[in-house]
């Protein structure tokens, strides 16, 4: 057995003692959990999978700076030292027109 294998099996070993043991119910709630931990202590993880979820427009730039525990405009700082695009998110005209519909009901009440 080499040594890659060896590491391999005995990580494998440990995630299932865990299960086994009672800390988590299954393979799919211990990896959440590691990820949720390693994104905790790995701030350039969470910086980098912000970006890279706002580049392929799966999150919103505010969801985005969130994430990577900023706010907003460090976010966009961070997007323009990158030499990455920032996005300008517009709403839709159904969006526009109920938003439109929102504020006369608004007005309308006063």
């Amino acid at each position: 057995m080499d040594y890659k294998h060896a590491k391999y099996s005995l990580l494998e070993d440990q995630i299932n003692g865990l299960i086994e043991a009672g800390y988590y119910p299954n393979r799919s709630e211990l990896m959440m959990d590691a990820l949720r931990y390693l994104f905790s202590k790995r701030l350039d993880l969470r910086l980098a999978s912000a970006v890279e979820l706002y580049q392929e427009r799966k999150v919103t730039l505010s969801r985005a700076a969130e994430m990577a525990g900023m706010v907003s405009e460090e976010f966009k700082d961070v997007l323009v030292e990158k030499g990455l695009k920032i996005k300008v998110e517009s709403l839709s005209d159904e969006e526009f027109n109920e938003g439109l519909k929102i504020i006369k009901d608004i007005r309308e009440k006063r």
